[in-house]
């Protein structure tokens, strides 16, 4: 099944490939793109220094234990973390066409994405990539798990130096973050992630947890605990946006 519904995408990326997720004019109008290049310039991408955990840009100087005030107030169940970009009105149109268009195609940049934001692979290099999960019936509803997407998109460009471990599933089929404010948002995803059966941690060292978004961070905080739950020693977070 998953192999005709990724024929069928690259079919539909022949025939009707979208629109460039920033201005909205046609894609691939550069070999090798996606979006329009210029476009990529306008995405506020984290350079310089960055809180440990979320990965937010900061206005000191960089060191190892950097953290932001969000993050000391509460207890982080995952190591460290890492985000790509801000989710200002830019940020917020690519996460957009992903999340809500379908629009798999706007990943085929993740090269160039990687690209923009110093030692990203590096954080990335020899790890399991693990997508939070969708709740089972919102899955079939949207038809896809962005989270998979962007996993197998890190994939592709890195080749052998990460792997892509669906690993997880998610218990309760929970109301939307959105709109909880931020108790509320861990209140509402108590024990709602788990290992699938027969998952074997035994040789693994270390998992990224991969998402679209880093808000709260609940979410990743949540799935965090569940893999620490099972024994894993060190579990770290990527994220495509931040805010």
């Amino acid at each position: 099944m998953r192999f005709w519904k990724a024929l069928l995408d690259e079919v539909m990326d022949v025939f009707f490939p979208g629109s460039c997720p920033v201005c909205g004019d046609p894609p691939k109008m550069e070999e090798g793109h996606y979006a329009c290049p210029r476009c990529l310039d306008e995405i506020a991408w984290v350079a310089g220094s960055a809180c440990r955990f979320c990965g937010i840009p900061m206005q000191a100087p960089e060191y190892d234990g950097l953290s932001c005030g969000n993050c000391r107030e509460r207890r982080n169940h995952f190591d460290r973390g890492r985000c790509l970009f801000l989710l200002d009105g830019v940020g917020k149109r690519v996460i957009h066409s992903i999340k809500y268009a379908g629009a798999r195609e706007v990943l085929g940049d993740m090269p160039h994405w990687l690209d923009r934001v110093r030692g990203m692979r590096a954080f990335l290099d020899g790890a399991h990539l693990v997508p939070v999960p969708l709740h089972r019936r919102r899955e079939s509803s949207r038809g896809f798990n962005q989270s998979l997407w962007i996993a197998d998109a890190i994939q592709r460009d890195m080749g052998a130096g990460v792997q892509v471990a669906d690993w997880m599933l998610r218990t309760r089929n929970t109301p939307s973050q959105t709109r909880l404010e931020k108790k509320k948002r861990r209140k509402n995803l108590k024990n709602a992630f788990a290992l699938k059966p027969g998952v074997c941690l035994d040789s693994v060292k270390r998992i990224v947890l991969i998402d679209d978004v880093y808000t709260t961070g609940a979410t990743l905080n949540a799935c965090a605990q569940a893999c620490k739950a099972a024994g894993l020693q060190r579990v770290e977070v990527f994220t495509l946006g931040h805010g």
